[in-house]
């Protein structure tokens, strides 16, 4: 993940863990991975790809399951990289320390194709990161990335600003929107990831405006809903995440 300061470092352990339990609990039918691979279709085919933020890597080793040549994962914590170049399990995956913002070692239009899952939200100048991107892309080739969404999870306090709303005998019934407009850094309070680390929140108009303005042109959005083949009550209807897919132009 990337940022001027960088927490994974000090949390790479317990991230490894979150994400490994994430990892078991889907059985590899993860609607949000599964959506980012219908954006990207065939353009995955013999493409060298770059996993931007790419934590301990699990995105690049499936991505290689889906006709790419190969990938490249870069993050700001070599702890996490350490993990992720234990875990590599192809000739085709290799892995650098390197701030997604800047991408100084990587030679303009590098790469056919640029992913960052579930880590914009880690990311403290996204205007940087898609400027840098924007320079690594080839032209008309996608850049695709997802984060939890805005609009329905934007900055809350697990005690005094709770994120949900809850029915008298303590099920979930709504999501509770307080501080949408307020940008920037927000801690949850809690004890998972959004309580040790944090998060940047930016409302959604930003993230689409400012890539536009970095040479991107905007292809789709998507809103996942949570993982599982059994969707009741609120999770039925709102969408944890948000993908945005986007071409260089």
């Amino acid at each position: 993940m990337s940022s001027a300061i960088n927490p994974y470092d000090e949390h790479a352990e317990f991230y490894v863990q979150f994400v490994d339990r994430g990892l078991a609990s889907e059985d590899g039918r993860s609607p949000l991975f599964t959506t980012l691979l219908d954006c990207l279709g065939d353009q995955l085919r013999d493409a060298r790809v770059c996993d931007l933020c790419c934590g301990e890597g699990y995105v690049g080793r499936r991505l290689l399951d889906h006709g790419v040549r190969e990938v490249v994962g870069i993050d700001l914590s070599s702890k996490l990289i350490e993990v992720a170049k234990r875990r590599a399990n192809a000739p085709g995956l290799s892995y650098r320390v390197e701030d997604a913002q800047e991408l100084r070692s990587v030679a303009d239009a590098e790469f056919d194709v640029v992913v960052c899952h579930m880590a914009m939200m880690d990311v403290a100048d996204h205007k940087r990161l898609f400027a840098s991107v924007r320079r690594v892309l080839a032209r008309d080739r996608p850049f695709v990335f997802s984060l939890l969404h805005p609009c329905f999870m934007p900055p809350c306090h697990a005690t005094e600003a709770p994120p949900l709303i809850l029915d008298g005998v303590g099920l979930p019934v709504a999501v509770s929107v307080q501080r949408y407009a307020t940008e920037g850094h927000w801690n949850s309070g809690g004890d998972g990831v959004r309580g040790r680390m944090g998060a940047y929140h930016r409302k959604l108009s930003t993230y689409i405006n400012d890539l536009l303005a970095s040479g991107f042109a905007l292809e789709r959005l998507e809103e996942p809903l949570a993982d599982g083949d059994v969707r009741i009550g609120l999770a039925a209807e709102v969408p944890p995440f948000l993908l945005i897919a986007a071409q260089a132009v």
